[in-house]
């Protein structure tokens, strides 16, 4: 049985912190997931069993890094998970390290030979409850962010996200002038600060809502979807879609019928947000 739940962050976090995500599995959970990138990064608590990640197990706590296509995670014993989901630009900000070091990798906390990651860690996984690690997060991130200049660019990287997140079949330029940054510095700045091109960031956030679509209705079409975020064609789709999730459309709503028929969709839409 499996039991997941999202959890906010403090008000004066939510321009850093998108939401956190706990997850409890018994004993008997063997569970086999197509996770689809978020375009995001994420820091992974296991005070349970950790899983594997395309084959190789994660560490008790680790920092995700972004990933262009779907990871597959395979979960097999107890579960008991803590994941902090950041938005896209702010893992820079709190570690200071560029967020390409981190790209298609999970890295553990212990790794960064950063001691104040380690107590972090310590704390977390020791921690009572929920609301306790997450408080020791909370605290952790604003000493961070207290000694760093990076949030005077706060302001630019929001509106890049909102552009993102509304006009998910924006060009390269239209979001480049969103931001009033030319195409080159656009780049660069989402390399080191996100982790991403822009137009990964952007296939990501067209995927991510089509998965989102087939797994809220039972799609037998896929024409709505293609309208409603502007993939040019059933081809366009397929093509983009199967770069992002490693599976083509209709494979995938096959994968959602399994996760499915193992009473696992709500805790699967809970993590994709």
């Amino acid at each position: 049985m499996m039991q997941s739940q999202i959890l906010w962050p403090s008000e004066v976090l939510r321009p850093f912190v998108h939401h956190y995500w706990v997850m409890q599995a018994d004993a008997s959970l063997r569970m086999e997931l197509k996770i689809m990138p978020m375009g995001c990064m994420k820091w992974m608590f296991h005070r349970g069993i950790p899983f594997a990640i395309n084959g190789v197990f994660d560490r008790s706590a680790s920092i995700c890094g972004q990933y262009a296509s779907a990871a597959h995670v395979g979960m097999h014993g107890h579960t008991d998970l803590l994941f902090v989901f950041f938005q896209p630009y702010a893992m820079k900000m709190i570690t200071g390290i560029p967020s390409e070091h981190f790209n298609e990798s999970s890295v553990g906390m212990d790794e960064l030979e950063m001691p104040e990651f380690h107590e972090l860690k310590q704390q977390v996984l020791e921690a009572a409850d929920n609301q306790t690690a997450i408080r020791c997060i909370e605290q952790f991130i604003l000493h961070q962010l207290h000694r760093r200049d990076d949030v005077t660019y706060l302001k630019q990287f929001i509106t890049l996200v909102q552009a993102v997140e509304l006009h998910p079949d924006l060009s390269l330029s239209g979001l480049a002038d969103s931001a009033c940054l030319s195409e080159r510095q656009l780049r660069r700045v989402f390399s080191e600060y996100i982790g991403l091109s822009p137009k990964q960031m952007l296939r990501i956030r067209r995927c991510l809502a089509a998965s989102r679509m087939m797994q809220q209705v039972e799609v037998t079409d896929f024409a709505d979807i293609i309208y409603q975020l502007g993939f040019t064609d059933h081809s366009h789709l397929y093509k983009e879609f199967k770069l992002f999730a490693g599976l083509s459309p209709t494979d995938y709503l096959g994968h959602l019928q399994q996760i499915r028929s193992e009473h696992l969709l709500a805790g699967y839409r809970a993590y994709h947000g």
